[in-house]
């Protein structure tokens, strides 16, 4: 298939793309497939460690479905965020550097000089500038093209608004149209003076970019409950579906009857890290090893760093985790499977599409209102799910329930637990996990019809729609090649 030259672009920006590992680069394609499904001609400027990945020779399809231009040299613009994910204390401006009252300025202003020069926030802030401007002016957009912020922030959005502001003053370019989206979570509990703080700090970039030259921009958030923290710190944003792949092979079928000698996967997906529950990891694998590993019901399925294993693993269980290496995969013998570091594109998927039950031991407090992708990538394959309560995972667990309810599936409302369980404490895993067992076959049918109502809900075509970015053809623009 091609497309008329009169097509319109859609550019997404995110700098933290740079390897074909994680969800960054995921997120990319499926916006960039849902551009090319509403008439764009989809571009991603990325890190340029990606542009050395594909020099490299690596090979992933995700890569084939934009026009790729690496040009960023900085990332993790979050580590200078007021929000839950960074250490700042102090709003700033659009150069970078410290606003406020002079004790404070002055404070922060010795804090940046202890970092090494590149990570100074005021550094990061111009170089994440210039090589933006420099990748607009490469794009050289026009009236009907669009600009994404993928993976938005307080801090980026000042680098954005230096940024356009320095390309209006060199470039006679049109009006752009901006779209920056939120992920991660402005406070836990409750706002207090930083929360404050950034919501002045994104009002101002916004007003910023505004005046630059006619600009629009429009903030978006993943969640709704990010949305309301977003409104209750002053800033106007709205919440789209985050995007999620339909499985690449054939959903599992849901089995009709239990076997005895089957074990059920239970898979916990994403190199462990603090927010995803690491700490607790070796705990859980403790409360599990004698009711439900050793005696052939449950195989835990999970990533883990090859030098640092000990950390998830408990010595109890040395045994299990040679028998998993040699093995490879989850057996009637071993109780163990593990996933070494970073897995490509092909390999995560079809090892995600063999989960029977996705555990998640994240952090109820970093996820209150923070999406989990992984979450959407579980349900939409029809697999049950275990997640804590208290934050977005328990909500859409929830939500599903009552949408699934609304249809009277057969002839029997759906009722607590229809496509997964809710736990307040890990200490309620196993008890959780002996229930799962005996009800599984009835939730996992349950599950299936979940996984339809998740691929409708959070079709990236319809997460650019929500944002407000309307269908660039009714058909007529596209002609067979």
């Amino acid at each position: 298939m091609s497309i008329s030259s009169s097509q319109p672009r859609l550019l997404f920006v995110d700098d933290n793309v740079r390897s074909i590992g994680g969800h960054y680069l995921e997120l990319a394609s499926l916006l960039a497939e849902g551009a090319g499904k509403i008439g764009y001609e989809p571009h991603l400027v990325s890190h340029v460690a990606l542009g050395e990945v594909v020099r490299a020779g690596e090979t992933d399809p995700r890569l084939n479905v934009f026009q790729l231009q690496p040009r960023f040299s900085v990332r993790r613009m979050e580590n200078w965020s007021l929000g839950v994910d960074g250490p700042s204390r102090c709003q700033r401006d659009i150069q970078g550097r410290p606003a406020g009252p002079r004790f404070q300025r002055l404070r922060q202003l010795a804090a940046d000089r202890l970092c090494r020069p590149a990570r100074r926030p005021e550094q990061m802030l111009q170089t994440w500038s210039r090589q933006f401007r420099e990748a607009l002016e490469a794009f050289a957009p026009e009236a009907n093209d669009v600009v994404v912020i993928n993976t938005g922030g307080d801090f980026q959005i000042l680098a954005l608004a230096h940024a356009l502001e320095n390309f209006q003053r060199s470039s006679a370019s049109v009006p752009l149209q901006v779209h920056v989206v939120f992920h991660f979570a402005v406070f836990e509990d409750q706002h207090d003076g930083r929360a404050q703080l950034f919501g002045q700090q994104v009002n101002h970039a916004v007003k910023s970019i505004e005046k630059a030259g006619g600009h629009q921009i429009r903030l978006h958030a993943t969640t709704e409950p990010l949305c309301q923290q977003l409104s209750q710190v002053g800033v106007h944003a709205t919440a789209i579906p985050y995007p999620t792949r339909a499985p690449w092979g054939e959903r599992n079928s849901p089995r009709s009857e239990r076997s005895d000698t089957k074990r059920l996967k239970l898979l916990l997906a994403g190199l462990p890290r603090v927010e995803k529950g690491r700490d607790e990891m070796q705990r859980l694998m403790q409360l599990l090893e004698p009711q439900h590993l050793r005696t052939g019901r449950y195989c835990v399925s999970l990533q883990c760093d090859p030098k640092r294993w000990q950390r998830v693993i408990p010595a109890s269980m040395q045994d299990l985790y040679q028998q998993a290496i040699h093995d490879g995969e989850c057996s009637d013998d071993t109780g163990l499977e593990i996933r070494h570091g970073n897995l490509g594109s092909d390999a995560y998927h079809r090892w995600l599409d063999s989960a029977d039950i996705g555990l998640f031991l994240y952090n109820p407090k970093r996820y209150v209102a923070r999406c989990s992708g992984v979450l959407l990538e579980m349900m939409i394959r029809g697999a049950a799910v275990v997640v804590p309560d208290g934050c977005w995972l328990a909500d859409q667990v929830r939500w599903v329930e009552r949408q699934l309810g609304e249809q009277q599936l057969g002839s029997q409302r759906l009722g607590s637990g229809a496509v997964g369980w809710i736990y307040q404490s890990i200490d309620q895993i196993p008890e959780i996990l002996d229930q799962a067992f005996q009800q599984f076959p009835e939730v996992r049918r349950n599950c299936h019809a979940c996984a339809e109502l998740i691929a409708t809900e959070h079709a990236a075509e319809r997460t650019l729609m929500h944002m407000g970015i309307p269908k660039a053809f009714s058909g007529e623009n596209v002609r067979a090649a």
